[in-house]
């Protein structure tokens, strides 16, 4: 990575920050997808507490980078989730991550996830998930890269298009 960025955890003062990579990244989604879900405007404004409660959350790590003139322009959220009804008991699940489009394609988002296993590792997590919206192109192929595949597939419909379908489907 260039010696312009620094990967570093996020901290209070980062929170500004952190809601216009959050939005940003939303506004990427819902133009990737225009089935997904749409963020309404009071969790928009309610974003820098949630933030704020991701920061202090226990067993969570968020980290940012950060551009020596532009600032934070990066950032990626993880945390343990623990299960004992599955093996592994203990997954990392990486929620969110993000860089702006400016600064792309310089080995942020990898050294990101880098930093974010070295966490995982002192957490001692073996296995790691996470879900990306699908026509989202950009997260497939850089989480592709990095060895991810698919394990679960989550799909969705409108109630009213599967009524439509139960109805064609029972009237045959």
């Amino acid at each position: 990575m260039n010696a312009d960025y620094t990967i570093r955890p996020a901290q209070q003062s980062d929170l500004d920050c952190l809601v216009a990579l959050q939005l940003a990244l939303q506004d990427h989604l819902e133009a990737s997808n225009p089935n997904l879900w749409r963020m309404s405007d009071q969790t928009r404004t309610q974003l820098k507490g949630q933030l704020a409660a991701r920061l202090a959350a226990p067993d969570s790590c968020v980290l940012v980078a950060e551009h020596i003139e532009d600032g934070v322009v990066g950032v990626i959220y993880g945390r343990v989730v623990t299960n004992k009804g599955y093996a592994p008991s203990r997954t990392g699940m990486v929620d969110q991550a993000f860089v702006q489009s400016q600064h792309r394609r310089r080995s942020i988002g990898a050294c990101l996830v880098a930093e974010l296993c070295r966490f995982f590792a002192g957490q001692g997590i073996a296995d790691l998930s996470l879900r990306y919206v699908t026509g989202n192109e950009e997260a497939a192929s850089f989480w592709a890269a990095l060895g991810f595949t698919p394990r679960i597939v989550t799909v969705g419909a409108s109630r009213r298009a599967v009524e439509a379908c139960l109805d064609q489907v029972q009237s045959s």
